[in-house]
């Protein structure tokens, strides 16, 4: 017998002939050895509600149930809460994990059994709720060293009864390595896995290791170049890459997406079985969406992180490697023309080594992202109890779900099932009202001040516990402000004050982290692992009540989201009444947030209104400074004169421009209508020239009448929503997509198609060209349809009209006359 003590990195199992399965825990030890422990002790396992009290009668009958090819294995009656109701259950032990489905079919169809519940999480995942383990945190294990599992690649292999967390240390110190591919592609057509080979690949480790694979030779090659003589030796090299390193992360930017399911496929050309610890490399689909596991490597595609989570925050026009580095860690990928990778590569030409060069750039980009977000990810591992290689594929409202099935365990608390189909396409038919919108009057502001609730909906929900489980048919407790149903009836709902609910008690214990993390952040700001944490828990937090209204949420309540809705509206005409009580004007409010324009009060005056008015919030309710900001524009509805919601731009007391809602972020403009807008902003803002900024956006509009913006400037970006056969109306971008097609360019759903609109007679659609192709541009169509609307509204603001900007002629006013 041996003792390890190890931090649990990774989960899988195996399965005998029979199906029965042995939990496997790939980790690190403390002194820094592969090792893999085989948990024999676990059953898969699920819950049994009975009815009437009828409980010893039901396990009677559960402890029968043993037929070749699936039994129960013992059962125990023990005492849980449902929906935070005690009860009295069964917890039923089956002999293996396939055996479930047909146990809990046979158990439904008994007189005495009133739910089934627990039966639909897969074994390892609900191994590590029932053993209360947290990847990433040190364990302790006891057990006897397998000595004929050599086929794994790890150090120990160890067979345990037990594995027990009871530490609070955190691997901190992981192997991490990240890697990148190039393929070869013809000039004018995207690459395909059973057409074009990988012709180098990257890697960047986060010790300093640094590794370019290819095969093709060239002189004065760098010391990081490694050559290969063809594409199955590359195959080969990447796979013994891999082992001998002998990471715990391997990281890549849509890794599941590309790289991965392009190298399985090379590989499998050549009979290469790309397996590690013992476990082939698997692609899993679903739908249009897969993903890459490799069995004790965890595997993080930080793109999926980003897009799914950080994506809200960052407002880029796409998540590229490219605009996210720039945006997250300020570098750049390196200069090179992707469309002549395949010339280059056929003229075996020394400038293969700058694409060499580039290749080993994304690589280290792709680390130093996935370095950076690491502590994120390595809170929310603890927040969900799932490891990495799950957690950084999270959705919002799965992260939601994930935490309150691990504080669900540890409250005694039994887990409701996934909803089936069916109830999923019910629930996706109701809708419910939504925030309230104070619409702004369109006009150029000095001094606002922008106040805004700190996590406005997870307060409401503990403020007035509001949850599934506190909801009430009774005229007692919480009653929510007025709600108008789908039918147009009106209703107040109500939430029992007389226990704390599950969804509330759980919310109240991550807001009063956060406030403490966030006191602790004041006196050391440049705290990473602080910042992290604040980070992951403001992420559950405020995603909380979007989990409400998740149709596939296993605690849904549509009744508590139009509460929560409900409330909100209530509390921010609350805040706008006030202001406009203490004589502030409001320009704006949307949600959880007011602009205020000072005039003539000063910023002292607002601070004690907002002190005041926090003394009227009940607790954890929190009113806030957002920002001040010394000028701001909002722009009118089109057609309407009245203000666009979320659409403005303010100017901050640092000098820095924010933008909300402007066509800046938006790809389906062209890149020279993006910087007119933006940079008009920046002088009307920053300088406060409104000539200047006039004058700026009619010499663009004789460049462009001259010909002398560069075509480059001109391209467009549309992304294709669904498959081209789906389009009823064909727009430029759907043209152009099937222009590619015929010429052997892979196009799909999701793909963003880049266009310019050429000169010509007829449709629009019909000039639209593949801009590699396209010879000049069309003036009028850019400064009718692209320019002019980009800064239309803005100068409509300023008493410019449209008109003008396209004849430089001013118009004169009645009175000037």
């Amino acid at each position: 017998m041996v003792t390890i003590q190890f931090y649990p990195l990774d989960i899988g199992h195996e399965t005998d002939e029979s199906g029965k399965a042995v939990i496997q825990l790939f980790g690190r030890t403390v002194d820094g050895k592969n090792i893999c422990v085989f948990d024999e002790s676990y059953l898969p396992n699920f819950y049994v509600i009975p009815k009437n009290n009828k409980i010893e009668e039901l396990k009677r009958r559960i402890d029968k149930i043993k037929k070749e090819d699936y039994k129960v294995v013992e059962s125990k009656i023990v005492d849980r809460n449902y929906l935070r109701e005690p009860v009295k259950a069964i917890l039923v032990f089956a002999d293996k994990p396939i055996s479930i489905k047909s146990i809990v079919e046979e158990i439904k169809g008994f007189d005495e059994t009133y739910l089934v519940k627990e039966s639909d999480i897969p074994f390892d995942k609900k191994y590590l709720i029932d053993k209360e383990i947290t990847p990433n945190i040190l364990c302790y294990v006891e057990g006897e060293v397998l000595l004929e599992r050599q086929d794994l690649d790890v150090d120990f292999v160890i067979k345990t009864k037990e594995v027990k967390q009871i530490y609070t240390e955190e691997f901190s110190e992981p192997k991490v390595l990240a890697f990148d591919i190039e393929v070869y592609a013809p000039k004018g057509r995207y690459p395909h896995e059973n057409k074009d080979p990988i012709i180098m690949i990257g890697f960047a480790s986060n010790d300093g290791f640094r590794k370019v694979l290819t095969w093709k030779k060239y002189g004065n090659a760098e010391d990081y170049v490694e050559f290969v003589d063809d594409e199955k030796k590359l195959m080969w090299e990447f796979k013994n890459t891999i082992n001998k390193y002998n990471p715990d992360y391997i990281v890549g930017y849509f890794s599941d997406g590309f790289d991965f399911p392009y190298i399985k496929t090379r590989a499998k050309k050549y009979q290469i079985n790309l397996k590690f610890n013992n476990h082939s490399l698997r692609i899993n689909k679903r739908g249009n969406i897969s993903t890459a596991k490799l069995k004790g490597i965890s595997h993080i595609d930080i793109f999926k992180f980003i897009k799914n989570i950080m994506g809200g925050s960052l407002k880029l026009e796409d998540y590229s490697l490219g605009n996210v580095a720039k945006e997250l860690l300020g570098k750049e990928k390196h200069d090179v023309d992707l469309n002549r990778i395949g010339v280059v590569w056929d003229n075996g030409s020394k400038d293969i080594g700058k694409y060499c060069a580039y290749n080993l750039q994304d690589a280290i980009l792709a680390l130093e992202l996935c370095m950076k977000l690491l502590p994120s990810l390595d809170e929310l591992v603890k927040l969900v109890n799932l490891p990495l290689y799950d957690v950084c594929r999270l959705s919002y409202s799965k992260i939601v779900e994930k935490h309150l099935m691990k504080r669900a365990k540890e409250m005694s608390e039994i887990i409701p099932n996934r909803p089936e189909q069916g109830v999923i396409s019910t629930r996706m038919t109701h809708t419910y009202e939504g925030a309230f919108v104070f619409k702004p009057e369109a006009g150029l502001y000095e001094n606002i001040s922008v106040f805004d609730f700190q996590s406005l909906y997870p307060s409401i929900v503990v403020a007035h516990n509001i949850c599934v489980t506190t909801l009430s048919d009774k005229n007692e407790g919480h009653e929510s402000p007025e709600i108008i149903l789908e039918s147009g009836e009106k209703i107040r709902r109500h939430f029992s004050p007389k226990k704390e609910g599950f969804i509330p008690a759980v919310l109240r214990e991550i807001i009063t982290r956060r406030i403490r993390v966030k006191e602790m952040l004041k006196i050391d700001r440049d705290n990473k692992v602080l910042q992290a944490r604040s980070y992951a828990l403001k992420t559950v937090a405020n995603a909380t009540y979007g989990y409400f209204g998740f149709f596939g949420a296993r605690w849904y309540c549509r009744e508590c989201s139009e509460s929560i809705t409900a409330w909100g509206r209530s509390y921010i005409l609350k805040v706008i009444e006030s202001a406009k009580d203490q004589g502030f004007k409001v320009i704006y409010s949307d949600t959880d947030s007011i602009f205020i324009a000072l005039e003539n009060k000063t910023k002292e005056e607002a601070l004690n209104f907002l002190e005041k008015f926090n003394q009227s919030l009940p607790s954890l309710m929190e009113l806030d400074v957002e920002g001040f900001y010394p000028k701001g524009i909002f722009v009118s509805k089109k057609s309407e004169s009245s203000g666009a919601k979320k659409k403005y731009a303010l100017v901050d007391e640092k000098d820095r421009i924010k933008v909300v809602g402007f066509e800046t972020i938006r790809r389906d403009w062209s890149y020279l209508a993006k910087e007119v807008q933006r940079k008009v902003l920046n002088i009307i803002l920053k300088e406060g020239d409104t000539e200047k900024a006039y004058d700026y956006v009619r010499e663009i509009i004789e460049n462009i009448k001259d010909k002398k913006v560069d075509i480059n400037n001109m391209i467009i970006q549309t992304q294709l929503k669904k498959s081209i056969e789906s389009y009823q109306v064909e727009g430029p971008h759907v043209f152009v997509a099937k222009k590619m097609i015929e010429q052997g360019i892979d196009v799909d759903v999701g793909s963003v198609i880049r266009y310019v609109v050429a000169e010509g007679k007829g449709r629009v659609r019909d000039r639209a060209e593949i801009p590699e192709e396209a010879k000049t541009y069309d003036a009028d169509y850019y400064i009718n349809n692209q320019i002019v609307p980009s800064v239309e509204r803005i100068f409509d603001v300023l008493g410019y009209k449209k008109e003008e900007l396209i004849s430089g002629k001013k118009q004169k006013t009645l009175g000037e006359f």
